[in-house]
């Protein structure tokens, strides 16, 4: 009998069409190749293995990240986005206006006890 895995939620479903890839990492990783092999084609013998393999790797990263990666059901794009606006765009902070009267009311408090204290340590307080 044949089975099939049904996902509890429907949206979770990610249609496969070849190998077991989504149209969107076929396209990713035709990409990466279009990207990838020509710069190591037109970098062999002229820029060293390691500092080629590095530039590959850098180049086609952005490709991978786009047809793999997902954070919080979020794609990479739209991840990308909300990461870069949030750690390098200056961001808007909203002024909320703390109850004054707390402060000060605490202050007070402070000022009194501390009174009561110096009157504790001269010997001018009396216990009734």
């Amino acid at each position: 009998m044949i089975e099939v895995k049904i996902p509890k939620d429907i949206q979770e479903y990610k249609s496969k069409l070849i190998a077991g890839m989504s149209t969107r990492q076929i396209i990713a990783i035709a990409g990466a190749l279009a990207v990838g092999v020509p710069l190591g084609v037109a970098g062999y013998g002229r820029i060293s293995g390691d500092t080629l393999s590095w530039l590959v790797i850098l180049s086609v990263a952005p490709f991978a990240g786009w047809g793999w990666f997902t954070f919080k059901d979020m794609k990479f794009e739209v991840f990308m986005k909300s990461f870069l606006s949030m750690n390098f765009l200056p961001q808007r902070r909203v002024y909320e206006d703390t109850d004054i009267n707390l402060f000060c009311s605490l202050h007070e408090e402070i000022a009194e006890n501390t009174i009561v204290n110096q009157h504790i340590e001269n010997g001018d307080y009396e216990d009734e």
